[in-house]
């Protein structure tokens, strides 16, 4: 008979509870009773089945352990279609929580530094966790946007200095955060040389700045940096290129004029609307309207838009004498203009997806404002929400509640289609299975 000591006996005990513990998670099967459940049109009373992460509404499904919703909404995660978030690694853990708390769990990273996302990415992208994709800097021409607006922050600088004439070569001709946070291609011939770099970071998706394509060379010759991009002649080999890699672009534009040569070349995916926000100041606001044949052949090319409509508050204000003041008439013309806008979206059938472009707030900023200009009823709000999880990773079962389907879920203790202010007030955070604090 074999004696064991008390240390062993002691080891024994702690691998058993450790491999009874695991076995136990591995086998809990929960089944979440008497809810209503969201089916893109309505809210159907509905019993489902979590196993191994997936969904299982068969009637017959075998579970060990149950969870009541009677009274409670259960719709798809949210997605956050154009961040910059994640990019800050100091603020990476608040961030994160606040994405939690308001049910965004799929986010799209549309320019980051590589050497951050390298310092972040273990926190990501796996059970239970935020799932992100990243573009590992934009692609762009000398003293582009983000170029001039990278650097200009790299030499600790305010962005005021970009307009300043004294500081305007210095920036011009700063690359401390190139080929990290973004990419210099003046020219088709520079592409070769820096498609490997690109490539070599695995990006999810390419990021490609197209602002002012048309006045590009004027804005060149009179070094107003940081109000271009690249040419229409480097647009047309990357997107040849990207399109035999078989990768994405999403494309930053300005005007109107660049989103139509975006899509000559085939782009699906646009960061903004148009002089998004209404455009900077008080401008031609007809200017920035797409025609109705454009808007035509885009939805029928499949294009999906992000809108960024929270610029807005930010693009209204003016300068009063003495400091930047928010001119609220300009912003009632500025979100009118939008709403009119978002809806011949809708109706040409662009796909829209949420995002705030922003560094420093969640997608709760940019979901306030669209329901603030009400271009949207609360169901098709909802859907946007619950459906932009789904363009950021289209080829995964996430977006819908369905048999099969990932088991990410948020719990609503209202109705949002009666007010979609009850998004906030979420009861439970479920995400692939594993309920989140």
């Amino acid at each position: 008979m074999i004696q064991l000591k008390n240390f062993e006996i002691k080891l024994l005990i702690i691998i058993t509870a450790i491999f009874g513990a695991c076995q136990s998670n591995q086998t809990k099967v929960t089944k979440y009773s008497n809810g209503y459940v969201f089916n893109g049109v309505d809210f159907n009373k509905a019993s489902f089945v979590v196993k191994h992460g997936e969904l299982d509404f068969s009637t017959s499904a075998k579970f060990n352990t149950e969870v009541d919703l009677t009274g409670k909404y259960v719709i798809p995660a949210f997605g956050d279609a154009h961040t910059h978030n994640f990019d800050d690694v100091a603020k990476f853990d608040s961030i994160y929580k606040a994405y939690i708390d308001e049910g965004t769990f799929y986010v799209q990273v549309l320019t980051n530094h590589y050497s951050n996302y390298l310092k972040i990415k273990d926190s990501l992208n796996s059970a239970g966790k935020i799932d992100a994709k990243f573009a590992h800097g934009g692609i762009t021409s000398s003293g582009g946007h983000p170029h001039s607006l990278y650097e200009t922050q790299a030499l600790n600088y305010s962005w005021r200095a970009m307009l300043d004439p004294d500081k305007k070569e210095e920036i011009l001709s700063s690359t401390i955060k190139k080929d990290d946070a973004y990419y210099l291609i003046d020219s088709v011939s520079d592409i070769d040389e820096n498609w490997s770099k690109i490539m070599s970071n695995k990006p999810d998706f390419l990021k490609l700045y197209l602002s002012n394509i048309a006045d590009r060379k004027k804005n060149i010759e009179n070094k107003n940096i940081g109000l271009y991009g690249l040419s229409e002649e480097v647009l047309a080999e990357i997107a040849r290129k990207a399109k035999r890699n078989n990768i994405r672009i999403v494309a930053h534009v300005e005007t109107v004029s660049d989103f139509k040569i975006a899509l000559n070349y085939n782009i699906k995916y646009f960061a903004h609307m148009p002089g998004y926000g209404g455009g900077i100041g008080d401008p031609d606001l007809e200017a920035l309207q797409i025609s109705d044949s454009i808007l035509d052949l885009a939805g029928k090319n499949g294009a999906v838009i992000t809108p960024t409509v929270s610029f807005a508050k930010y693009y209204a204000n003016q300068w009063d004498g003495s400091k930047m003041s928010l001119d609220t008439l300009l912003l009632q013309k500025k979100n009118e203009f939008l709403k009119k806008q978002l809806i011949r979206y809708r109706e040409a059938n662009i796909v829209i997806a949420l995002g705030a472009d922003q560094g420093y707030s969640t997608l709760r900023e940019e979901i306030n404002d669209v329901k603030k200009i009400d271009a949207f009823s609360n169901l098709e709000l909802l859907n946007i929400l619950t459906q932009t999880p789904k363009i950021i990773f289209p080829n995964r079962k996430i977006g819908a509640l369905k048999n099969g389907y990932e088991a990410t879920f948020l719990v609503l203790n209202n109705n949002p289609l009666i007010d979609m202010n009850n998004i906030e007030n979420i009861e439970m955070r479920v995400k692939n299975g594993i309920t989140l604090k």
